[in-house]
């Protein structure tokens, strides 16, 4: 059977730990397959006991340490590709490099983290390897002709469901914070290859100069005991003052947000939680008129109680909180302002 391959996730010369969940990932496609091979063995009869292996390849300057790391961790085989020219990542150099390394390793499945690395060079190596493509992953599921593949659409209020054409390759991008990486009592570590390949040689059009990051400080989000966090649903950018007032009323908290209300410039990029913004996990988190993308989801799902105020009962953050209040946001913050 056609193995999994993983590409890890590196930046500045460390592993992300969105690597971890890609392997949890493809270990739920590994025994979807497996599940899938024992019922035709039982319904035809026929010996098909085989199924997928994993391999994680890890592409860098130098991924020996990284290998090993990913290898005695998991139990996973791991390619260690050394691009000695590769002085950061690009995705021309990515696709270059990795698309005649998976040519020949000939996968049924090629996992890339849904971030902005993997975003950026995921859809072209699907082109080089004529395969087909699914972003933002979610939810794998079995299926009696495949398996099925969910990724959110209509501004992440609804997940479309996917069966790709069989005998084509699949490049799937998978949605950070979806699937929790588990112990899995590793007692022997995978094999590690080392192979080594040059980036683009004369033909290099695409040359790296520096990594702008947000200054950021999210350190009051993650010190909070109760974050009370903003989304569209608020209505008015005058309305976070209420908001805000409302927030004081618990001790140890802070006012997070939705990444639309940052794009739109209504707060500062320091209060965003989600993926791109602050990974939190208070005892308390009150979602205010957040519909609850599963970008969002990613970042505040270790909060240890999640109350949420949407009018739209059937909102995804519904769905993912302890208790659900159907109510207008401003209504229902300003009843509680009287009361309190």
């Amino acid at each position: 059977m056609k193995p999994l391959v993983i590409i890890a996730e590196v930046m500045d010369g460390s592993l992300r730990s969105v690597t971890w969940e890609l392997i949890a990932a493809a270990r739920v496609i590994q025994r979807l397959k497996k599940l899938q091979s024992d019922q035709r063995e039982e319904k035809e009869g026929a010996d098909q006991k085989n199924f997928p292996v994993i391999q994680v390849i890890v592409p860098g300057q130098n991924p020996m340490p990284l290998a090993e790391k990913i290898s005695s961790a998991t139990g996973t085989d791991v390619l260690a590709l050394k691009i000695p020219n590769l002085a950061a990542y690009t995705s021309e150099a990515y696709k270059n490099c990795l698309g005649p390394l998976i040519r020949e390793l000939a996968p049924s499945h090629i996992l890339v983290a849904h971030t902005s690395q993997g975003r950026d060079f995921a859809p072209g190596l699907a082109v080089r390897l004529r395969a087909a493509s699914i972003s933002g992953v979610n939810k794998i599921r079995s299926h009696e002709e495949g398996l099925l593949y969910s990724r959110p659409v209509l501004n992440n209020t609804r997940n479309m469901v996917l069966r790709p054409e069989p005998g084509f390759p699949l490049v799937l991008t998978i949605m950070p914070g979806i699937f929790s990486p588990q112990a899995s009592g590793v007692k022997h570590p995978g094999s590690i290859i080392l192979k080594e390949i040059f980036s683009g040689g004369g033909q290099v059009r695409m040359d790296h100069q520096k990594i702008l990051k947000n200054k950021s400080n999210h350190q009051k989000l993650k010190q909070a005991q109760t974050i009370v966090a903003a989304g569209r649903g608020v209505g008015e950018r005058s309305n976070l003052e209420s908001v805000l007032r409302f927030a004081e009323t618990f001790s140890a908290s802070a006012v997070g947000a939705s990444r639309p209300l940052v794009d739109m410039g209504w707060i500062g990029h320091d209060n965003q939680v989600g993926i791109t913004g602050a990974s939190v996990a208070p005892r308390l988190y009150i979602a205010c008129g957040i519909s609850g993308s599963s970008q969002h989801l990613a970042g505040m799902k270790e909060s240890d109680w999640v109350v949420s105020i949407n009018k739209n009962f059937q909102a995804p953050i519904c769905s993912h909180s302890d208790l659900c209040i159907t109510a207008d946001v401003m209504d229902f913050i300003h009843s509680f302002m009287e009361e309190d």
